[in-house]
């Protein structure tokens, strides 16, 4: 139980102060007072309210022993928290028992993964698409965050990038090299832009990086091959399942991305309107710019995806897996069928859509405009991408048409 005696402190009356058999409080003004206890020893606290009102919460702003805080200086710290306290609605006690946990914890350490994360977290929620930032995820934590991830972003210097190249160049994975030295660069930069780093290490080793790999990623057949390539289809002599052969059939006759159609959903065709819609978060490009892409399909697509309807349907993935975590088919199943139908480094999914691009203008005669919408190629010109998903529409619907009666008087089944 405190005591409270009500004087007017001067320095020789706290130079005085003797203890008593309880711990005893002298007033000063404003709410000052000097702490006495029974042992001699002499303490400075402030108390206030909080909030700053008769209803507020009495608390004890402890300030310091005497004589090490003296009378005079006790009054200054006084009535600056009393200022901060009024002024800028801060409470006093929590606002040192905060700075106090601040001074005693340990400084944080920053390393180069803990950085790399935050900018990947900061580029996911930005405009990176699921499939970019899981792959970017993938460089750092294969070859990237076990080589300097532990350690610190300041120390961390040109030989320490130079070391994760050469080790994946020792794979003869000359690109994923390249890309992957691209990824540090920018942890590095965006280090540089927060101040952990005065430079970019990784910056000099532009010149050291494999030269890019001119390799065609994505093969296609020239018109002539096309009789092979469809005689392969019907005869089915390898024995692809009927997913894998109606989805490279779909491929020729519709010529999306493939990853657009293995993730294809029954709930995305209309069979009144002839119309596949390819949901916008599927679609290629920055998050925020993708657009729902629509796909007319010929009575031969149709025809093709009533033959899936008995197998998949009624909801669902139209191509599904019980093998995959995705739930539909992989995306490598495709080529690797034309690779047993003797296609390998000649045609793979993808290329299907440079095969279609390129013979519909010369066997049909249709505009490379509207050929390129059906791609779903995003015009350059801001006022040209503004127009709706059914751009040209008409136009494409009768282009798919023709492509198919094309393709079916090819000897497509």
């Amino acid at each position: 139980m405190l005591v409270y005696l009500e004087v007017t402190l001067t320095d020789a009356q706290v130079k005085a102060a003797k203890p008593a058999l309880k711990t005893a409080r002298l007033s000063d003004a404003g709410g000052l007072h000097l702490e006495v206890n029974p042992q001699g020893g002499k303490y400075w606290v402030w108390r206030h309210r909080f909030p700053p009102m008769r209803a507020g919460k009495p608390q004890d702003y402890r300030i310091g022993p005497y004589p090490k805080v003296s009378l005079k200086k006790a009054r200054e710290v006084r009535d600056e928290q009393k200022r901060r306290l009024y002024e800028e609605g801060i409470n006093p006690c929590l606002a040192k028992k905060q700075n106090k946990i601040e001074r005693y914890r340990p400084a944080q350490v920053l390393t180069f993964e803990s950085v790399a994360r935050e900018w990947h977290e900061i580029k996911t929620q930005g405009k990176w698409g699921e499939r970019h930032s899981n792959d970017v995820l993938q460089k750092l934590v294969r070859d990237i965050l076990p080589m300097i991830g532990p350690i610190e972003i300041r120390n961390i210097t040109t030989p320490d990038c130079l070391g994760i190249l050469r080790r994946i160049e020792k794979r003869q994975s000359l690109e994923q090299a390249k890309r992957t030295l691209g990824v540090v660069s920018q942890v590095c930069d965006y280090a540089c832009a927060l101040g952990y780093l005065s430079s970019n290490p990784a910056h000099p080793l532009r010149r050291e990086a494999p030269i890019k790999q001119t390799k065609d990623n994505h093969p296609a057949i020239k018109w002539e091959e096309l009789p092979e390539l469809i005689n392969a289809l019907n005869t089915n002599e390898v024995g692809s399942d009927p997913l894998t052969r109606n989805g490279l059939r779909l491929l020729m006759l519709t010529f999306p991305r493939t990853n657009e159609l293995i993730a294809a959903a029954w709930d995305e065709i209309n069979w009144t309107e002839k119309i596949w819609t390819v949901p916008a978060e599927r679609m290629k490009g920055a998050r925020g710019s993708r657009k729902e892409h629509l796909i007319p399909l010929s009575d031969k697509a149709l025809e093709i995806f009533k033959e899936l309807y008995e197998i998949t349907g009624p909801d669902g993935y139209i191509f599904k897996s019980m093998r995959t975590k995705t739930g539909y088919m992989s995306n490598n199943t495709m080529n690797m069928a034309l690779k047993r139908m003797g296609f390998d480094k000649r045609m793979c999914g993808h290329g299907f859509r440079s095969f279609a691009m390129t013979n519909i203008q010369e066997k049909l005669k249709i505009s490379l405009r509207i050929a390129k919408r059906q791609h779903a190629h995003i015009e350059e010109n801001k006022v040209t991408a503004a127009y709706n998903r059914a751009e040209y529409l008409d136009e494409r619907i009768d282009m798919m048409n023709k492509w198919a009666a094309l393709l079916v008087e090819q000897g497509l089944k």
